[in-house]
């Protein structure tokens, strides 16, 4: 393979280009080098900053963004997993805290890629579902959670 040897002037030349137009439009208008690869290994060799090409800018742009929905995705999934496991029947409390711990970190992924908080630093008052769910929780903790057809000979 045949490599072309750039003198510093050319190097120099090429780089005073690329700073104002980037490396693709550069390139073409100069015709050398014949690699993005080296045009960037001479910008970090002089420390020029030459930004990105428009075109480049949008593609991280999209690259970024194909990133984050995989990531929303599979956080997506963990909630779905952590939603069948608790919805399984007869699991002890342990089974049901470790579910909930699941769940609760599922959630908090999802939020924090969505760009939302993911902690709350204000004091609510507890809602009834809140006391509800408490109150579940401590049936089950107490094993005094009664089967389904237990409750319906109750009723």
């Amino acid at each position: 393979m045949n490599q072309t040897k750039y003198t510093e002037e050319e190097k120099r030349a090429y780089l005073e280009v690329a700073s104002e137009l980037g490396h693709s439009r550069a390139m073409r208008d100069l015709g050398y080098p014949s690699s993005w690869n080296t045009a960037n290994r001479w910008a970090t060799e002089f420390g020029v900053d030459v930004s990105l090409d428009e075109l480049k800018s949008r593609a991280a742009a999209h690259r970024d963004f194909y990133q984050d929905a995989e990531l929303l995705t599979a956080a997506q999934v963990g909630i779905d997993r952590a939603m069948e496991f608790l919805d399984k029947e007869a699991q002890t409390a342990d089974d049901i805290k470790k579910g909930m711990d699941a769940l609760g970190k599922a959630i908090d992924k999802h939020l924090l890629i969505s760009g939302k908080a993911t902690v709350r630093t204000g004091k609510d008052e507890p809602t009834k579902t809140d006391a509800a769910i408490q109150n579940l929780l401590g049936a089950f903790e107490s094993g005094e959670q009664m089967e389904s057809d237990q409750r319906d000979r109750a009723e």
